[in-house]
């Protein structure tokens, strides 16, 4: 049996973790987030020895958080993989037009962390390659012509997606986001009736 996570290391990692998404990991210091926790910060360094261990906490937590929210959306179309992929699309098409949406945190941890054996970097790679899994196991359900090409252009497209919003605005990216997928999703399907 686990014990609870403590009340403040819960309060820190809120913290921490709206403080990093909003504001960028390397621009927040634990100082900041002792500050506007209430938190003392022997409390902290005995919850997170080092903001990497921290870092690595809010990204951990974001990660449980999404495959949550992925299994959420397409439990609505249990046995139809293309209209799980399709509602999926259209789930984070929505996401983008959320107020306070500041892309992904696995993309905007990466694009701030270049160290490989940092652990938010790891977690933020490792999260990717689910994603990639995920959308290739669905791909492969629906009977794409090849579902790893299917999977890795999905994430591409994701993925551009997430990072374009905040340069184009959200209405643009979310509205394409969905078509694209579509698009893509079908050319592999009538290519795989194609085949002979």
């Amino acid at each position: 049996m686990t014990a609870a996570p403590s009340v403040a290391r819960q309060r820190l990692l809120e913290v921490a973790s709206d403080l990093f998404y909003r504001e960028g990991i390397r621009a927040i210091g634990v100082d900041t987030i002792v500050e506007q926790s209430g938190v003392g910060k022997a409390t902290l360094y005995r919850h997170f020895p080092t903001k990497d261990d921290l870092i690595a906490a809010y990204l951990e937590e974001e990660d449980r958080r999404h495959w949550r929210w992925f299994e959420e959306v397409i439990a609505a179309h249990e046995g139809e993989p293309v209209k799980q992929l399709l509602a999926w699309f259209e789930a984070c098409a929505q996401r983008l037009t959320e107020p306070g949406f500041r892309g992904c945190p696995f993309l905007n941890a990466l694009a701030e962390i270049a160290e490989a054996s940092h652990p938010a970097y790891r977690c933020a790679v490792e999260h990717e390659r689910e994603l990639q899994r995920r959308l290739f196991h669905l791909s492969q359900q629906a009977g794409a012509h090849d579902p790893e090409q299917l999977a890795n252009q999905l994430l591409l497209v994701i993925n551009g997606a997430l990072t374009s919003a905040s340069l184009l605005g959200e209405a643009t990216p979310a509205v394409q986001l969905t078509t694209i997928a579509a698009h893509l999703i079908d050319l592999q399907l009538a290519r795989a009736q194609a085949k002979p």
